[in-house]
């Protein structure tokens, strides 16, 4: 029960997070200037970053089975497909929802624990943390004017909030750790601790994989996919497509800052981008509005093309996983 109450407050604070990215992103959005964005739109370009998309599902799926088979599982590659369109559809719905769904999917189609891949897709939510950050660096190399820019339009972070949730965080885990022997006695937590032993070991399985260069390799092309899923877009607009790499290395920064947030369907990319644009017209000597604008239409019509694609390969793979659940055979 309390894990429902929990889910559901935690729905209704990421639809109301939406709610307001939404009205903030309507109030910087001139619907005329839209139409006319997109009347004039080359949508080669936004059939391209829905390939690269899908690309990265494939992509992801093919280093999710080497990470599994590290730790003696066997997945094939379409499986892990289908079960990472039906993780980023779940996300659209409930955010952060998708990594149990992926699992749990992959468990009817291949049998795999979903407490071991989870812990394979908690390992690789710690690179795509890595890559992002490289992307940061290379964005300070080339365009730091703009990062710089873009930073001042969002509030300063409150240390002392940040150092009480730590602090609090901190006490439960000593207070977890003091009271270990006692609490070995209630089922929940027997449950809970074996939970943890199988995400742990899924975790270790970078430890163990028998192709560590297809795995690089594969870690760089779903970032080199993602970098191009927002670069190539910039071709689709006149005013956009003089922008260079330093603008792109910026935008993919911007953007997954923007798809971290906990909003609904991940409604805060276009308001985020919108701040960007603002923080790269800045930066070129012209005005921040002008920038919103452009940001907002470019941020509404990419995030909608992205959002097609994953509620076609979403309702395809509900598809697939229940013809090719094993639990029903």
């Amino acid at each position: 029960m309390n894990s429902k109450i929990t889910n559901l407050i935690f729905t209704i604070l990421a639809t109301g997070l939406a709610v307001f990215f939404v009205t903030l992103t309507l109030k910087e959005t001139d619907f005329s200037v839209l139409k006319s964005a997109a009347e004039h739109a080359n949508y080669f370009w936004f059939f391209v970053s829905m390939v690269l998309s899908i690309a990265s599902y494939w992509l992801r799926a093919a280093r999710w089975k080497l990470l599994l088979a590290g730790i003696g599982y066997e997945m094939k590659v379409r499986s892990g497909f289908w079960a990472v369109s039906l993780g980023y559809f779940a996300n659209l719905v409930i955010p952060r929802s998708g990594e149990i769904a992926r699992a749990t999917s992959l468990y009817k189609m291949e049998k795999v624990p979903a407490d071991k891949s989870i812990g394979t897709i908690v390992l690789e939510r710690v690179i795509d943390v890595f890559f992002l950050a490289l992307f940061f660096v290379l964005t300070l190399i080339f365009n730091a004017e703009t990062l710089f820019s873009f930073f001042s339009f969002t509030e300063k972070p409150s240390w002392g909030k940040y150092g009480i949730i730590a602090g609090a965080v901190i006490l439960l885990f000593l207070l977890l750790f003091a009271f270990r022997k006692r609490l070995k006695g209630f089922s929940l937590y027997r449950r809970v601790e074996l939970f943890l032993k199988g995400i742990w070991e899924g975790f270790k399985s970078v430890l163990h994989l028998k192709e560590r260069t297809k795995f690089i390799l594969y870690s760089f092309g779903i970032w080199l996919c993602y970098f191009l899923m927002t670069y190539v877009v910039i071709f689709a607009f006149p005013e956009t497509s003089h922008f260079g790499l330093g603008e792109g290395f910026f935008l993919i920064v911007a953007g997954a800052l923007g798809m971290i947030l906990p909003a609904v369907g991940g409604l805060g990319y276009p308001y985020i981008m919108s701040l960007a644009f603002a923080a790269i017209y800045l930066s070129n000597g012209q005005t921040a509005e002008e920038g919103k604008m452009v940001g907002s239409y470019f941020g509404l019509m990419l995030y909608f093309a992205q959002i097609i694609s994953i509620l076609i390969f979403g309702f395809l793979s509900i598809y697939y996983i229940s013809k090719n659940n094993i639990n029903l055979k």
